[in-house]
């Protein structure tokens, strides 16, 4: 029995591993003034984050249509007996519900979706891990993936740090007047999921802060079973980031670890950009962690 794996753009999963583990994306839209691009077709990352920095125009993203979905299924469905369709958030975009009305319409109860209850990595992690597993063991029942899935969705969790609080005031996810407070305190702002909405979780007042918040975050978790860092245009506070923890891969297992160090991960730390759906409001110079564990009593 054929498995298949979908996701969608804004799950921001890095070309190489769509690639490597066969995983099909549908692409999310996104309009600047009144042109319309396809995320990763006709519009890429660093692209993107040039036409934002013009300021002329600002972004909005929508989601894929249903008949993008029947595309993209009925075509996967000449290759496959079954499908498993991952999405971000139906909290916050109105992607899972395009599947569900595309599955119910040509799937025939051959295609699965679920809500990630998550955005961008927070989500692409999840895929990436049913994927993989997926890819070792050929003979995974459907049931068992979505088992997987589900599990892994309620431990995967994902934080920005925002370099400027210019973009969510531009987006509309801040008054004016907090803008204004907040570029006098220049506080910068991270942001994150809980129960499948994007809300606001800490505001330090440096990047240096902001940045020790998202690791101490990521490594108070336990058993981690992926982690990604991630950034909109990538700068020094994304490659410290990114160097601090998967620099952890090289500790010692042979030596006696101290409290601190009994929650590091020592897996492959992906390096990946956030896509317009979130970057455009966290803006240039922002930084991310996610991450896939259990969370500290």
């Amino acid at each position: 029995m054929s498995i298949g794996i979908i996701s969608d753009s804004a799950c921001d999963i890095p070309s190489e591993f769509l690639k490597k583990l066969d995983i099909t994306e549908v692409p999310v839209n996104v309009t600047f003034g009144s042109k319309v691009y396809k995320e990763n077709v006709d519009l890429k990352g660093d692209e993107f984050y040039k036409m934002l920095a013009k300021g002329d125009l600002f972004p909005t993203t929508s989601q894929p249509s249903p008949g993008d979905f029947e595309k993209v299924y009925a075509s996967q469905l000449k290759k496959h007996d079954e499908l498993l369709s991952i999405h971000i958030s139906s909290k916050v975009s109105g992607t899972y519900n395009s599947a569900i009305q595309a599955a119910e319409k040509i799937g025939k109860g051959k295609i699965t979706v679920i809500d990630s209850k998550s955005v961008t990595m927070g989500t692409g992690l999840v895929i990436i891990k049913v994927a993989s597993e997926l890819k070792s063991k050929k003979s995974s029942k459907m049931s068992d993936l979505v088992k997987m899935t589900n599990d892994l969705v309620s431990k995967s969790r994902i934080l920005v740090a925002c370099e400027t609080i210019e973009y969510l005031k531009r987006g509309g996810r801040i008054s004016s007047g907090a803008a204004f407070f907040g570029g006098l305190l220049n506080v910068k702002p991270v942001i994150g999921d809980r129960d499948g909405e994007v809300v606001s979780i800490a505001r330090p007042r440096s990047m240096v802060k902001a940045l020790s918040f998202l690791r101490r975050e990521a490594e108070s978790y336990k058993n981690h079973q992926g982690m990604a860092v991630l950034h909109t245009t990538e700068t020094f506070d994304s490659r410290a980031l990114y160097n601090s923890l998967s620099g952890n891969q090289q500790t010692d297992s042979k030596k006696k670890k101290s409290a601190s160090e009994e929650n590091m991960y020592v897996g492959e730390v992906v390096k990946a950009q956030f896509g317009p759906a979130v970057g455009a409001h966290a803006g240039p110079g922002a930084v991310g962690v996610a991450f896939i564990g259990d969370s500290p009593k």
